[in-house]
């Protein structure tokens, strides 16, 4: 429920902190660089001049989200920015600016050329789908039950499992380490998978309740009120139904999987068994290296993002729409 104060507030702190980038770019930063910072102040000063002039209409519109739009846009932007400037640098040297002068490919053709960095990448691809498939597997059942059956303390239950999101991914994978010693298996490429279960499992539960939960039950029981087989009931209700959100749980969870650092890096001890994110983290690789494999390994969250926008949302959040 926007009101005329809070625009206003919202418009005032735009404008000031507009002023300010707007005087750090001119006053402290040379090159290329001023010139981002200034566009990013014009965008905000003028976002507070706009906000004054629609402050006493009656357009439902919280300045407040606007702003805070602009902000998220720019801590997501910048941040890419930087690592697509490091990408296409040269040799071992970091840039000094913020915006990328000349592009060097040389960053991307090791990552992809590179019999490490390949390896590496085939082992994060594999532990992250075996993981995903695992936990979705075994959270679909799961998460059925707890949608549509009477399950004792269902909702303790669930908060116990997703609790576990929280979790500090090292507290989980030293114990584990200890074990994998003990048994002589330390360093095997396979020793990730329990400790990314860990995660893996209860955000697909997450997930597939919401899935469960926005099923139209309904036509599941008027297939089988109108006898219906179980392979029937699969073919018409449970594949076009629950199997498209089925399958983004298991993007989600295999995304998640793949960029995990603390596990891979914890438990493997050779090159040969590390996943991508641990041989960046613990390599040795130039910055532009590693930047551009940075880079590339966003590509699976972003297809995902282009592909189903609106189930996403509807999956991760909640959509006005």
């Amino acid at each position: 429920m926007p009101t005329v104060r809070s625009r206003l507030w919202a418009s005032g702190f735009a404008f000031a902190l507009g002023f300010a980038i707007a005087n750090l770019g001119i006053l402290g930063v040379v090159g290329p660089d001023r010139w981002v910072l200034i566009g990013i102040a014009a965008v905000l000063m003028l976002t507070g001049a706009a906000g004054v002039l629609i402050a006493d209409t009656t357009r439902r519109l919280s300045w407040w989200a606007v702003v805070g739009l602009e902000l998220l846009v720019v801590f997501v932007a910048l941040p890419l920015l930087w690592t697509l400037t490091v990408a296409g640098s040269t040799g071992d040297a970091v840039p000094r600016d913020l915006w990328p002068g000349r592009i060097d490919g040389s960053g991307f053709r090791t990552v992809l050329n590179d019999a490490v960095y390949r390896r590496a990448t085939t082992t994060a691809v594999l532990l992250a789908l075996a993981v995903a498939v695992i936990s979705v597997v075994l959270a679909a059942p799961a998460a059925y039950a707890l949608a549509r059956r009477r399950v004792p303390l269902a909702r303790w239950v669930h908060g116990a499992f997703v609790s576990t999101l929280v979790a500090p991914l090292l507290a989980l994978a030293l114990p584990w380490a200890d074990q994998l010693r003990a048994f002589g298996a330390a360093g095997a490429r396979w020793a990730t998978i329990v400790p990314l279960l860990l995660v893996g499992l209860p955000l697909a539960l997450w997930l597939s309740l919401t899935v469960m939960r926005r099923a139209p039950w309904a036509l599941h029981d008027a297939v089988r009120a109108d006898g219906a087989t179980r392979w029937q009931q699969l073919r018409l209700f449970a594949l076009p139904v629950l199997g498209p959100g089925l399958a983004l749980v298991t993007a989600i969870v295999f995304v998640v999987a793949s960029q995990d650092v603390v596990v891979g890096a914890a438990l493997t001890t050779s090159n040969g068994a590390r996943p991508l994110p641990a041989t960046l983290l613990l390599g040795e690789a130039p910055p532009s290296v590693a930047a551009a494999a940075g880079l590339l390994w966003l590509v699976p969250g972003l297809i995902i993002l282009v592909v189903a926008p609106r189930r996403t949302a509807l999956l991760i959040g909640r959509t006005t729409r």
